[in-house]
């Protein structure tokens, strides 16, 4: 028997273009669908009998977090477990690579939403990183975004001040050789030091280099609350002058206040599309976001990085002045701990001794107890714990979150942290379950063949990952075998470590990386090639 090759016998097929569920088997053979058809298990191959189970492609997470955690062992076996077969890497501005002028600094910040980062890394630049990912075989395949943060930290910090002529110079330099050398695109984290601090022309003169790549711009922008259509049309001022293709991140609105303002924010989505803007979205299924405790604070205290922020939160009069910024509006960046209150944030990441009680807590909850108030309680748990809590932000309206998911131009990303602690955002182990199980069967939201194609051709096509996301014969074998009358999603808020059901087997590059609902030891796993077409 050939086993090289395996038959999926006696399921349907949703082969992820939109098409609606079909009879179907798919053979495989050295990694690559040989046939979609009805097919004899006569075969020359081992059957896997896939009665009452669709077969899938691959979901691609078009928005994860797993810079680090894709080397690390176990890191991404929650997008494995729930049928991600590849992950688009970097993120909201955050990343491993290139590494900061100090090293502390981008671990101490990017740490609560990558998790943490090891003693010294195998890199500097980010070429070298791909080709560590490059030489290294992954649970999932892999897709990474230039993140800007990280880019201008390695040249200038974490600088409150737009880069000078010759620091924008070795950033379009240093930014053109990623994308010669694989990677996807840039992406932007315009809510976080120290990309914050970019200006207009030092971004317009970034998306000229991605547009000319024909590479993708990612972007989390400066606000998704107050400001969001201001924010939104900075990005599409961006584009318009750039001719970039984006990926706006994370699509959302954020704060009680501003409940309802998701048709607006579509309208002018749709506006920029017709203009001729090539724009789509992600969006996680959740009313929770989630991201690191650092952001809770004003950007302006975070010149010197997070060692900044605490050695200005052990000293009062400055710990003083932070506390009342906390209390007042910002003018673009959304002051989260104004808009949600103590009661609407939950604490991760303790590692000090005593403080492991407050794992998973309210900060209402925890300032109560201690007799504090809740902005001086989080001052001191940033410094007990030198600033590396990760926080879960309940700052979405459901209505909102099913709108953005019905646009027809947004993809579905996780948005998970890979975090090691004992509390986390259930979207890391549950979003493409919840997705099928809540919007698709319970809600009738989305059909199953858009669903699918949200999740898996669409994403393919919009990052330019060449075949993939579909199930037609010489697309590459990466499969999810899962009953979507069946499928439960059993990550919560209140126990966010739980995997999905009902997902039978995961198949990446061809090797089983899930079999009957338990991990293999497969490390077929590769970071793909982007197709260089140009813009």
């Amino acid at each position: 028997m050939n086993r090289n090759r395996v038959l999926l016998h006696g399921g349907d097929v949703v082969d992820g273009t939109g098409a609606e569920r079909r009879r179907a088997d798919v053979l495989v053979e050295d990694g690559r669908i040989s046939a979609v058809a009805d097919i004899s298990r006569d075969v020359d191959a081992p059957v896997m009998d896939v009665s009452g189970s669709v077969v899938f492609p691959g979901f691609i997470d078009v928005h994860a977090h797993d810079d680090l955690a894709l080397l690390r062992p176990g890191g991404v076996e929650p997008k494995v477990m729930q049928g991600v077969t590849v992950d688009v890497v970097g993120n909201c501005g955050h990343g491993c690579a290139p590494v900061a002028t100090d090293p502390r600094m981008q671990a101490s910040y990017s740490g609560p939403v990558l998790g943490r980062f090891p003693e010294s890394l195998p890199w500097r630049g980010f070429p070298e990183y791909l080709d560590h990912l490059s030489a290294t075989g992954l649970r999932t395949n892999a897709v990474a975004l230039v993140p800007h943060g990280a880019l201008r930290a390695s040249i200038s910090g974490y600088a409150r001040r737009p880069l000078d002529a010759r620091e924008l110079a070795r950033a379009t330099r240093d930014l053109d050789e990623a994308l010669e050398r694989g990677a996807a695109g840039l992406s932007l984290g315009l809510m976080y030091a120290p990309g914050d601090a970019a200006d207009h022309s030092e971004l317009l003169a970034l998306a000229r280099v991605v547009a000319a790549r024909g590479r993708i711009l990612a972007a989390h922008i400066r606000s998704e609350g107050d400001d969001i259509a201001g924010s939104l049309r900075e990005l599409l001022d961006i584009a318009r002058r750039s001719g970039v293709r984006v990926q706006l991140s994370h699509l959302k609105v954020v704060s009680p206040r501003n409940k309802g303002r998701m048709p607006e924010v579509l309208a002018l989505l749709d506006d920029a599309r017709s203009e001729g803007i090539d724009i789509t979205a992600d969006v996680y299924p959740y009313t929770a976001g989630s991201t690191t405790a650092a952001a809770l604070f004003p950007n302006w205290a975070l010149a010197d990085g997070v060692p900044g922020l605490l050695a200005s939160l052990d000293t009062p009069s400055e710990r003083a002045e932070i506390v009342a910024s906390m209390h007042r509006p910002w003018q673009q960046q959304e002051n989260n701990f104004r808009a949600l209150g103590a009661d609407g944030i939950l604490l991760a990441g303790f590692r000090q001794p005593g403080n492991e009680r407050y794992e998973g807590a309210r900060l209402s909850g925890v300032a109560d107890e201690r007799g504090e108030d809740a902005a001086e309680c989080l001052c001191r748990l940033m410094t007990e714990e030198r600033g590396e809590l990760t926080v879960v932000m309940f700052q979405m309206d459901e209505a909102d979150v099913r709108t953005a998911l019905s646009w027809p131009w947004s993809l579905i990303g996780s948005d998970g942290l890979p975090v090691q602690s004992p509390y986390t955002h259930p979207r890391m182990y549950g979003t493409f379950a919840r997705v099928l199980s809540e919007y698709v069967r319970e809600r009738g939201l989305l059909t199953l063949g858009e669903a699918t194609r949200r999740m898996t051709a669409l994403p393919a096509e919009r990052f330019r990952i060449p075949a993939r996301g579909v199930i037609r014969a010489g697309a590459a074998a990466d499969l999810v075998v899962a009953s979507p009358e069946r499928i439960e999603d059993h990550a919560t808020f209140a126990s966010p470590r739980r995997f999905p059901e009902h997902v039978r087997a995961v198949l990446v590059d061809g090797e089983f990386a899930t079999l009957d609902g338990t991990a293999t030891e497969s490390t077929a796993g590769a970071l793909l090639p982007i197709e260089r077409s140009t813009a």
